[in-house]
């Protein structure tokens, strides 16, 4: 399932890190995190988070949306971004993994599209975060 490891540009490293780092913090408190999602440009870091005065809605929606305000956030700009949501795994043994899911891409000129997958697991009150699953979504 793991065939490489996952290389990023800098700015993606960055950005994978802190949204990890955030998770890390909110896993042993919750159950599941709101998603959430962050953008590197010119050397600095912005977090985005959906609007709660719209109502309730359903977690698929919630990442449209933040899909929609990354896009409306980086056109025209040289940046990259993450989208952070929670996510399960299906192995071939048939057991399910917590994991992180983090849709990255570049607002450079190649318009690089990935998903990494972050299986998860608690023990005790620490969050332990395997190795990355990395897919390309182009």
């Amino acid at each position: 399932m793991i065939d490489r490891p996952v290389t990023l540009p800098t700015p993606l490293n960055v950005l994978v890190s802190k949204s990890l780092s955030l998770c890390e913090l909110m896993l042993p408190v919750c159950d599941v995190f709101y998603p959430f999602a962050a953008i590197y440009e010119n050397g600095r870091v912005g977090c985005i988070f959906n609007d709660e005065t719209q109502g309730q809605r359903r977690e698929s929606q919630l990442i449209e949306q933040l899909q929609w305000r990354i896009i409306d956030t980086t056109t025209d700009t040289n940046s990259y971004s993450v989208l952070v949501y929670a996510a399960a795994v299906n192995t071939q043994d048939s057991k399910t993994l917590d994991a992180i899911a983090i849709a990255i891409a570049t607002a450079t000129s190649n318009h690089e599209e990935r998903l990494i997958l972050y299986p998860y697991y608690k023990v005790d009150d620490k969050v332990v975060i395997s190795p990355p699953i990395d897919t390309v979504t182009r």
